[in-house]
């Protein structure tokens, strides 16, 4: 879901049109999965099976996050939510490559921007990007509780507009990495304005990269598709990054700025 660049209504009225446009497309994704000749892994929190039960047992989480996770999935736009494997990963790669400063591009109740909270050290700083409040106010207190507001920046606002300010700001070459969970047709563009405050060896996390299938489907061409299709091939051809796109959850990208 979650960051966007339309403008022209209110922000509330803006975020609720948006999502819910969001959640069809990802509920026909999601449908579409078996048309495609693929398999997708999917969302652990959407499965039920002894392996998927047995890979959350390991995958252990944040006490509050949990908390906060349970409370999202099951809000109407629930599927929005960032599964407990993919909040583990930004966490992990965050500690990995020593993260201080972080992009969220896609908000929604906020478990991406506490999860990589969580891998920050005390200084640290998450930049949060959305257009909608009302989501966010629902996670808000969850973060408080476990100790990461304090790390999470929100830039109330479309990303691309909050990317071009950063930049103008002088804060090129200086963070460590973005991931862009957002409205799909704009994720080529977060990747254009995202490559140039990465710094090297910082690194872009891309959710939904697979798209339930949707992007190995000839037969699918709308706009969303496209849009990860788009950044999919960026990726793998921009010669400035190394690229690997992996069948986790929904499909994750990952590229390291050489």
């Amino acid at each position: 879901w979650r960051s966007w660049g339309m403008v022209g209504l209110g922000t509330a009225a803006l975020g609720l049109v948006s999502a819910g446009i969001y959640y069809l497309g990802y509920r026909k994704g999601h449908s579409m999965s078996a048309d495609s000749g693929t398999t997708v892994k999917g969302k652990s929190y959407e499965i039920v099976d002894a392996l998927t039960n047995y890979l959350t047992q390991h995958n252990v989480d944040d006490s509050v996050l949990s908390k906060l996770r349970s409370f999202s999935v099951k809000h109407q736009l629930g599927r929005m939510t960032s599964p407990v494997e993919v909040g583990k990963l930004l966490t992990i790669l965050c500690q990995a490559i020593g993260a201080r400063k972080v992009i969220d591009i896609g908000v929604f109740t906020g478990c991406s921007a506490y999860a990589m909270a969580l891998g920050l050290p005390n200084g640290g700083k998450v930049v949060a990007c959305d257009i909608n409040m009302e989501y966010i106010q629902l996670g808000q207190p969850y973060w408080i509780e476990g100790g990461v507001s304090d790390k999470i920046d929100l830039r109330i606002q479309p990303a691309t507009k909050t990317l071009q300010d950063l930049l103008d700001n002088g804060e090129d070459s200086s963070y460590d990495m973005i991931f862009i969970d957002a409205d799909k047709e704009s994720y080529p563009k977060y990747f254009e304005l995202g490559l140039k405050l990465l710094r090297k060896g910082g690194m872009f996390v891309v959710d939904n990269a697979l798209w339930s299938g949707r992007v190995a489907d000839v037969k699918v061409d709308d706009d969303d598709t496209k849009g990860i299709r788009n950044i999919n091939r960026l990726m793998r051809d921009e010669e400035s990054v190394d690229f690997l796109l992996i069948n986790v959850a929904d499909g994750v990208g990952i590229a390291i700025k050489k």
